[in-house]
């Protein structure tokens, strides 16, 4: 029998689950993520592209949702409809004659609904795969009545599946908490004194106080660099700049009918169909703002991200589709644009059955960079709030974004905290460490170690220049004769960790968030510097951590917050995601049997800039002789020891009371 970490349990029979709809035999086994793999291909026309070659928007949509809905009805086995899609942006627009492959699976089932993970790439000139972008949509079962279904439960058999699989609870928990989300931002925005983010030239105002910081030289203003580099100046561009629009001098309604070809064979709309009229009507939308002195004739609307589509109803072959659309508020080149979608039976009363928010840019046909615009003036009080609701929006967006990225090219590590942020925070925590140890895009090179005797297995590798950034990232692997909850016990403890990090001068819990998270402050030992003034490197750090059936995950990455602020007795240093991914490991004869054993199996990760290598003294030739290096592969050997013998003595007790 060979030990292998535990993915997945198995289980058998057939099951018909009750309640809701029932569906006689109708298996309700658990599957696989792969038994719900669709993939989709489209070839690029000229109808499906935009003046500039660009494939629109609304037909991306379109096909994505197609290509979700396989995916849920392979999984459910029976008809899905759209229930809500989200966290749409579009990174590289794809153009005319690109051969796109659509690909969706089911990352997790909640009862009746499914989250569906849709990723759209294409192929370039050098046969490496271009994003064009993903979103996760939300999908329902129904039977052959309209009523909803439970499906089937997901098995995640692969690491990235099961991250996928945790991810995808998580973000169902934070879809149901969005409106709280952008409550709480704008009652900080408000505290800030209302409208700071909203203002043109923001980056040169302090979040803290909204008064304008000096202008050193150095840097140009915002309407400066779109005058010199963005957008060729004319005789009004300055009162396109300062001018002010009110909302109902953009706002439009558009109506369509929903034909045969527009529906399911149940007669209900396709979502995708409904998502991609809301986009013509956003860019319609955006177009009557933008029309407007100079810019008449000379600029473009392109759809860049979509906040979320929420279906509150279905609607019917012959219904009197109505797109209601305004731009809620301009943000310099990007406007925010409401869509309100109501459907109507002949004789029948209007039902509100949509609503979205999409973000769209302007650019300059001359040469296709972004281009200021006209900003929106509310009137009365129902637009001042739409119009500060778009602010909470853009700053959930952006935060958003920033939590998702691989990293920074601009410097800048460590988070600021901001409770209002604390679950999308920790959320990312935990994603860009499995981020990280489980990509099939990083080339990882084996280090040899000096540790003679090796009884647990312990070994290094290192891939070194993580997502393209400069980023050096260590990963450090072992086996454990201990029970899982033991290790994991040990690496949390406060008063533990200073026994086996032997780099760990003083490991302080500053403040308890919630059950999963807490503020770390964590001194290390100069290990790197000669100099006689040399300081100790202090980190302050959210500690994110989290299970599932088999597993733990203990993430700490770099925050910036209010109750641990720089010491001047301290070098502050910072680190991506970082920390420990615990599994136990069992016997597989081979056969598919698997036989459970009192070993953990553990994997290390430590992600460092430039910056942060020089700081422990790595050199990129000679890693493993960095005494960094050597101290973090002995204080895991130290804490392996410990465990170990702790194990041993309790089974020594266990049998002596026998």
């Amino acid at each position: 029998m060979t030990p292998k970490k535990l993915l997945r349990r198995r289980s058998s029979g057939d099951k018909i689950v009750e309640g809701f709809a029932k569906v006689a035999n109708r298996s309700m086994e658990p599957k696989g993520v792969s038994e719900s793999m669709v993939h989709f291909y489209e070839i690029i026309n000229q109808e499906n592209c935009d003046a500039q070659g660009n494939v629109r928007a609304g037909c991306l949509l379109r096909w994505m949702d197609i290509c979700a809905c396989l995916s849920a009805e392979k999984h459910g086995m029976l008809s899905s409809v759209t229930l809500s899609m989200d966290d749409l942006t579009f990174d590289m627009p794809a153009k005319l004659g690109d051969v796109l492959e659509i690909s969706a699976r089911v990352n997790n089932a909640f009862n009746t609904s499914m989250e569906v993970g849709v990723l759209v790439q294409s192929t370039g000139e050098t046969s490496s795969s271009i994003t064009h972008c993903k979103a996760f949509f939300t999908f329902v079962s129904l039977d052959h009545h309209g009523k909803k279904c439970k499906v089937p439960k997901v098995i995640p058999e692969t690491e990235t599946e099961r991250d996928n699989y945790i991810m995808a609870k998580e973000r169902r928990a934070m879809r149901f908490r969005k409106i709280d989300m952008i409550k709480e931002i704008l009652d900080g925005e408000q505290k800030k004194g209302g409208d700071s983010l909203g203002r043109r030239g923001s980056a040169g105002m302090s979040e803290s106080s909204g008064t304008p910081t000096p202008w050193n030289g150095k840097k140009k203003r915002l309407s400066v660099m779109l005058r010199d580099a963005v957008f060729t100046p004319t005789a009004d561009y300055d009162s396109i700049e300062s001018a002010e629009r009110n909302m109902p001098e953009s706002a439009l309604s558009m109506t369509k009918v929903v034909l045969p070809s527009d529906a399911n064979h149940m007669g209900n709309t396709f979502g995708g169909n409904i998502m991609s009229w809301m986009d013509d009507a956003a860019v319609v939308c955006a177009t009557k703002h933008c029309h407007f002195g100079s810019l008449i004739g000379n600029f473009s609307i392109v759809t860049i991200a979509v906040d979320a589509f929420s279906f509150l109803g279905p609607s019917k072959v012959g219904d009197r589709i109505t797109l209601l659309a305004q731009v809620n508020r301009a943000f310099g080149t990007t406007m925010e644009v409401g869509v309100r979608v109501e459907a109507q039976a002949l004789g029948g009363q209007s039902r509100h059955i949509n609503t979205g928010y999409l973000t769209v840019i302007a650019k300059a046909k001359s040469n296709g960079r972004p281009t200021a615009i006209p900003k929106i003036k509310p009137g009365n009080e129902i637009e001042k709030e739409q119009h500060m609701r778009a602010l909470a929006r853009r700053k959930l967006r952006m935060e958003r974004k920033k939590l998702s990225s691989s990293g920074s090219k601009s410097g800048g590590i460590a988070w600021t905290w901001s409770d209002e942020m604390s679950k999308e925070i920790s959320i990312a925590n935990i994603f860009g460490l499995l981020k990280v140890n489980n990509s099939f895009d990083l080339e990882w090179e084996s280090i040899p170690i000096s540790l003679s005797p090796n009884p647990f297995q312990i070994r290094m590798e290192i891939t070194r220049d993580t997502w393209g950034l400069g980023l050096m990232t260590i990963r450090i692997s072992g086996v454990v004769t201990c029970p899982l909850d033991s290790m994991f016990k040990a690496v949390m403890g406060i008063d533990m960790r200073k026994k086996w990090d032997l780099a760990v001068a003083e490991y302080e819990n500053k403040e308890n968030i919630d059950e999963n998270n807490d503020i770390i402050w964590a001194s290390y030992k100069d290990l790197a510097s000669k100099k006689d003034t040399k300081k100790d490197k202090d980190f302050c750090l959210l500690r994110t951590w989290s299970s599932d059936d088999h597993r733990y995950i203990i993430a700490s990455r770099s925050v910036i917050h209010p109750k641990v602020p720089p010491r001047e007795t301290h070098t502050r240093g910072e680190i991506f995601p970082s920390g420990f991914i615990l599994t136990p490991w069992v016997m597989d004869d081979g056969l598919g049997r698997y036989e459970e054993v009192e070993q953990t199996s553990f994997d290390y990760i430590v992600q460092m800039d430039k910056i942060g290598q020089e700081m422990v003294g790595i050199n990129k030739k000679e890693s493993q002789e960095s005494p960094y290096i050597k101290v973090i592969v002995g204080s895991l050997a130290k804490l392996c020891g410990i465990l170990s013998m702790e194990a041993q003595k309790n089974d020594a007790e266990v049998g002596g009371s026998v």
